[in-house]
């Protein structure tokens, strides 16, 4: 699943200050600094004390926010996780340059097809109609 839509908005709480209402990008640039660690191939690691909330999730659920490493290349992507295994990847599309959000699972090696993604999901999806 690619979440794709402006009107994604989420609340960040970093160290106990709370950063509300970010868009996609705002979320990238305010954790961009967390990005520059070394990480090998596929390596997942917390920001600390960094938890993201969607405005749209009238439950708040509360995702762990951390950093990942590509298998490929250089580039390093915010997660935002629900647990240890499934949780949001957020990163931007070479092609738009745009922020997007991609559902991930850590036991999946290749994308399923949107039947079977939606048969494995048990974290919140996001609301496109805020």
């Amino acid at each position: 699943m690619i979440i794709k839509d402006e009107n994604i908005f989420i609340d960040i709480l970093i160290n106990g200050k709370k950063f509300y209402k970010l868009n996609l990008r705002e979320v990238e640039e305010l954790l961009s600094e967390y990005k520059n660690i070394d990480l090998k191939s596929k390596e997942i690691v917390d920001i600390p004390n960094c938890f993201a909330y969607f405005c749209s999730d009238i439950e708040n659920n509360e995702f762990i926010c951390k950093i990942y490493k590509t298998s490929f290349g250089l580039d390093r992507w915010i997660m935002l996780m629900k647990d240890d295994y499934e949780g949001y990847a957020l990163y931007e599309n070479p092609e738009n340059h745009e922020y997007e959000l991609a559902w991930y699972h850590s036991s999946l090696e290749e994308p399923l097809d949107e039947n079977e993604e939606k048969k494995r999901i048990t974290c919140y999806i996001p609301s496109t109609n805020n």
